[in-house]
């Protein structure tokens, strides 16, 4: 058993707070001899939160599999028939945006920025999110630093590439 203990933010103009999603890989050490793994391996996990809580909210667990993450060489991942990444139900954790998002304002959208860009760096790029997500992280991107490829702008993540029907355009206007 692991205790964690995530961020917990007030929500505005409220008395309440909620407890921030927390991303938690699992990796599995040691290989599986071949004739045990039929196509699927379950796995079981249970999570909770203290008693006191629980009458206010209700842990929600969502997959994601790692398609493409790295494996040993000649690793089972190669053979098995896993699910394609094309399939695999992908949350929008960015959406749907908070009720006080202003759009007139260049920080809603660099927080939203920030956002997507988390989001992005952690899915599959050949996952059907990808192509969207980007175009969405440049929109924001934009957005947040209207001058750009002028004027002041922070870094984005190299592993989101400069491209997209949308920057492109920016680009050539």
């Amino acid at each position: 058993t692991v205790t964690f203990y995530p961020t917990v933010h007030a929500v505005q103009h409220t008395q309440n707070a909620s407890i921030q999603p927390l991303c938690i890989g699992v990796c599995f050490s040691g290989t599986l001899p071949r004739h045990l793994v039929h196509g699927v391996v379950p796995i079981q996990i249970s999570v909770s939160i203290a008693e006191e809580y629980s009458s206010f909210t209700t842990p929600v667990i969502e997959s994601l599999a790692l398609n493409g993450y790295p494996t040993s060489e000649g690793s089972i991942s190669e053979n098995v028939c896993a699910q394609p990444s094309l399939h695999v139900d992908i949350p929008i954790t960015f959406l749907p945006l908070p009720s006080n998002f202003n759009p007139t304002d260049s920080c809603h959208w660099s927080r939203l920025l920030e956002q997507i860009q988390n989001w992005l760096v952690n899915i599959p790029s050949d996952s059907q999110h990808w192509s969207w997500g980007c175009n969405t992280f440049w929109f924001a991107f934009v957005a947040a630093y209207p001058d750009f490829p002028s004027g002041n702008w922070l870094m984005w993540d190299a592993r989101i590439p400069l491209q997209g029907q949308f920057i492109e355009q920016w680009l050539e206007d």
